[in-house]
C-alpha cells in the first residue's frame, strides 16, 4: 500500500521549499530517491553523494511516472518542482512532519529504535517479528539505518499501521540525535557497547556518549505535544556502561541479560547445531524459546527482545513463538555445506568488530565438530586500536579453534596474537590477499571441520564460498 497523499504545498512547507510549476495542490502517494524504483505518483529526490548526484537521473524519475521532484536548483523540466537548499535534509524533513501527522490520526503510535555497537540488525529482526504478530508494523530493511534510510522507512506507513521498528546507526557524534529528531522513539533499545567505530570516536566512552543520544534530549523543543526522551529505555544489564546509560535514561528502565539483577534475564542458555535454547524469566513468567539463530550473544539480542514485548505488554507465549520463526538476517551465523572438502562453513561475513569475532569464536567453541577452523579477516575502523584489536581476537581464536586462517596483510595481527598464546605456526595460515586465499585456502580444510568466516562488511570474505 502506499503512504497517505500528501499535497506538494505540506511538502514545500515541510521543507521550506520553493514550489516551481505547480499549484500546490498536486499529491504525492510515495517518496524515492532511486530513479530505477519510481512508482507512478513518487515525489523524486535528488540526493548528492560523493560518488553520485541525483540531479543527474531525474530525466529517468519523470520517464518512470514521478509526479514531482525535490532538487536543490531549478531544472529545465515542466514537471512540478520543489527548490530546498539541501536535499537530504529535506528528506529528513518530511519523514519527521508525516510521521507527526500519523501520530494525529492514530492514537498510541509506537516507535521502536535499536541501536548499539554490535547486534542491532539481529535484534531489530527479532523484536520486529514479535511486533508484527500482534500488529501491523512498519520495520525498516535490513540496511535502511541511516540518514537516507530512515525516512525513506518511515514514508513507507499507511493508516493501517500501529507501530515502527527501526533501526539507528551512527559514524559520528549526532548522528543518532538527528534520526531521533525525525522519529523519536516511544522505546530506545541498546543492544551493547562494544569496540565498532572505535576507529572514528576513539574510546568506548566516546562510543557509549553517541549510543545515548537515543535516549533523550533530542532537540525538539518544549511545546508540550512531544517529551525529548525515550518513554521507555530498554538496556543492557551485563554491559560495563550500563550504569552510564542508566544515568541518561529518563523515563522507564527495562533491564536484560544474564545478569541475576536483569529485568529479563536468561535462566539457561544451551547452543547446539540447530538452534540456541534459552530460558528466560521476568520474575513473574518464564519461557523457553529455541532460536534459530546460534550463540549466546544472540540469545542475549533475544531477551533484549522479549523486553521489549514486555514494554508493549505483549503475552510472552506469544513473544517466544515469534522468536522461533524470526528470520535471522543473512550472513549472521548462517550455516552452508563446503563441498570440496565436505565441511560445514559458517558464514558470519555481514560485518566484524573485536567483540562480535570474540562472541562468533565462542559460539564455535560450544558446537561439537572434529576439528575447528576459523577463517578471519580485516576489521575496519579500528583506527589506533587496530593493532591490539586484531591481537586481541587472536588470542581468543588460539583458546577456541583448531587452526586459523588469516586473510588479508592488515588482519595479520590476529595470526600474532595467537602465536602469542601459544598457539603452533603450523595451525596458522597466513594469505596476503583474498585472492590469493580463495585459490588456496580449501587445501588447508578436512572433511568434518566445522568453519567460521567472519570479517567486515568491506573485506567480501563470503567470496571464498561463492
Amino acid at each position: 500500500m502506499d503512504m497517505i497523499p500528501i499535497t506538494l504545498r505540506e511538502v514545500a512547507e515541510w521543507t521550506r521549499g520553493r514550489l516551481v510549476n505547480a499549484e500546490g495542490n498536486e499529491k504525492i502517494s510515495g517518496v524515492s530517491t532511486d530513479s530505477r524504483k519510481i512508482c507512478q505518483g513518487d515525489l523524486f529526490v535528488a540526493l548528492k553523494g560523493e560518488r553520485f548526484d541525483g540531479h543527474d537521473f531525474v530525466a529517468d524519475a519523470i520517464q518512470k511516472g514521478a509526479t514531482a521532484i525535490l532538487v536543490a536548483r531549478q531544472l529545465p523540466f515542466s514537471i512540478p518542482q520543489i527548490i530546498v537548499a539541501d536535499t537530504l535534509r529535506a528528506l529528513g524533513d518530511i519523514a519527521a512532519n508525516y510521521i507527526k501527522f500519523l501520530r494525529s490520526v492514530r492514537e498510541n503510535l509506537s516507535v521502536i529504535a535499536v541501536t548499539g555497537s554490535s547486534g542491532k540488525t539481529t535484534t531489530k529482526a527479532m523484536i520486529a517479528s514479535i511486533v508484527q504478530s500482534t500488529m501491523p508494523a512498519v520495520v525498516s530493511p535490513e540496511s535502511f539505518n541511516n540518514e537516507v534510510g530512515v525516512p525513506l522507512t518511515i514514508l513507507q506507513a499507511t493508516p493501517e499501521h500501529k507501530s515502527f521498528v527501526l533501526e539507528y546507526a551512527m559514524r559520528k557524534k549526532g548522528d543518532i540525535k538527528y534520526l531521533c529528531r525525525i522519529a523519536p522513539p516511544d522505546i530506545a533499545v541498546i543492544t551493547n557497547i562494544g569496540t565498532a567505530h572505535i576507529g572514528l570516536l576513539g574510546s568506548r566512552q566516546e562510543i557509549a556518549k553517541v549510543k545515548a543520544e537515543i535516549l533523550g534530549d533530542w532537540g525538539l523543543g518544549a511545546d508540550g505535544k512531544r517529551k525529548d526522551y525515550a518513554e521507555i529505555s530498554v538496556l543492557p544489564a551485563d554491559d560495563d556502561f550500563f550504569g552510564f546509560l542508566r544515568e541518561r535514561a529518563k523515563g522507564k528502565v527495562i533491564t536484560f541479560g544474564f545478569s541475576p539483577n536483569s529485568d529479563v534475564r536468561a535462566i539457561n542458555c544451551q547452543v547446539n547445531w540447530e538452534w540456541t535454547l534459552l530460558s528466560a524469566t521476568d520474575g513473574k513468567r518464564t519461557v523457553s524459546v529455541k532460536l534459530p539463530i546460534l550463540g549466546e550473544h544472540n540469545a542475549r539480542n533475544a531477551l533484549a527482545a522479549l523486553a521489549v514485548a514486555k514494554a508493549l505488554d505483549i503475552d510472552w507465549d506469544v513473544a517466544s513463538k515469534a522468536l522461533e520463526s524470526f528470520q535471522p538476517p543473512k550472513m549472521r551465523l548462517q550455516r552452508q555445506w563446503l563441498d570440496p572438502p565436505g565441511c560445514w562453513v559458517i558464514n558470519d561475513a555481514y560485518n566484524a568488530n573485536p567483540d562480535s569475532v570474540k562472541a562468533a569464536l565462542r559460539t564455535l567453541r560450544a558446537l561439537p565438530a572434529k576439528r575447528k577452523v576459523a577463517v578471519l579477516g580485516e576489521m575496519l575502523e579500528l583506527g589506533e586500536f587496530h593493532q591490539q584489536g586484531h591481537y586481541e581476537v587472536g588470542q581468543v581464536a588460539a583458546e577456541t579453534v583448531d587452526f586459523l586462517i588469516v586473510v588479508g596483510e592488515n588482519a595479520f595481527p590476529i595470526a600474532e596474537g595467537a602465536e602469542s598464546c601459544g598457539m603452533a605456526n603450523e595451525r596458522i595460515v597466513r594469505f596476503e590477499t583474498l585472492e590469493v586465499a580463495k585459490e588456496h585456502w580449501r587445501k588447508f580444510l578436512m572433511p568434518e571441520d566445522l568453519v567460521l568466516l567472519k570479517a567486515s562488511r568491506a573485506i567480501g570474505l563470503e567470496r571464498l564460498i561463492g
